[in-house]
């Protein structure tokens, strides 16, 4: 009598173990659809308006924006068809789903690490890109209109100083920077020092990431974590799911 009802009693047991882990996998899929929005919308953004200073050293920041729009598609696409996969109860497409969270993962903390381990060559580049703008200021419209905007949105004037243009074929050798040089261009005399910013382009911007450092790294954090639990979850529930398949069929 006992032996009959064991299998009973293990699908009961299945049952609500895997009513709980659906219930967290479908709540990490909308939540994971909504990070690959969020990365998807920042691809889009940085190729319409970041890559006004990208540009000024596109040596190494061209495929930015279509990595950040790449990652954001896939993530979004996946995180959409994992729904499917949860209510489907395949145990099968939900190890391959965990599994592909788990790819993706090392793949953005591969990107990451080659990052920061060559972070001293992408600055060295990024310098050189930015002094080569200064140079070409006159000659490209579309620099010196990304030169504009990165001065008088930075506030910063030149490469390592506002004395860099005098150095470039805009100054002819003369004290002169351009009006986005200027504190405020309505009421703007260039030749005086106090009227336009003083720091370098370069060393604003090394500022700026510097004070942003902590929120990167925290972003950076919850995202590697976010994604691991995923991954978990999907084992888990198709764990669940099996074991629930199972205990039907004896």
């Amino acid at each position: 009598m006992m032996a009959n009802q064991n299998p009973i009693i293990k699908t009961k047991e299945c049952f609500p173990s895997l009513t709980v882990a659906k219930s967290f996998v479908i709540i990490f899929d909308v939540v994971y659809w909504f990070f690959g929005l969020l990365l998807l919308t920042l691809g889009i953004w940085m190729l319409v308006e970041l890559h006004k200073y990208l540009d000024i050293s596109s040596d190494f920041t061209e495929t930015i924006p279509y990595v950040f729009i790449g990652s954001g598609i896939a993530i979004a696409l996946v995180g959409l068809l994992s729904c499917c996969c949860a209510f489907s109860g395949n145990a099968i497409l939900l190890y391959l789903y965990g599994s592909f969270i788990m790819v993706l993962l090392v793949i953005q903390l591969s990107a990451g690490i080659s990052g920061y381990v060559h972070r001293n060559s992408l600055k060295e580049d990024y310098y050189k890109g930015l002094n080569r703008s200064l140079y070409e200021y006159t000659q490209d419209a579309e620099t010196a209109a990304a030169v504009n905007v990165l001065q008088s949105t930075v506030h910063c004037c030149g490469g390592d100083s506002y004395a860099d243009w005098y150095k470039t074929p805009f100054s002819y050798h003369q004290t002169i920077v351009p009006k986005s040089c200027c504190v405020n261009p309505e009421s703007c005399d260039v030749l005086n020092m106090n009227h336009i910013f003083q720091q370098g382009c370069y060393g604003a911007l090394m500022a700026l990431l510097a004070s942003k450092s902590g929120w990167i790294v925290g972003a950076i954090f919850l995202s590697v974590s976010f994604q691991l639990i995923g991954a978990i979850l999907m084992c888990c529930l198709g764990k669940n799911t099996h074991r629930a398949n199972y205990s039907q069929l004896r």
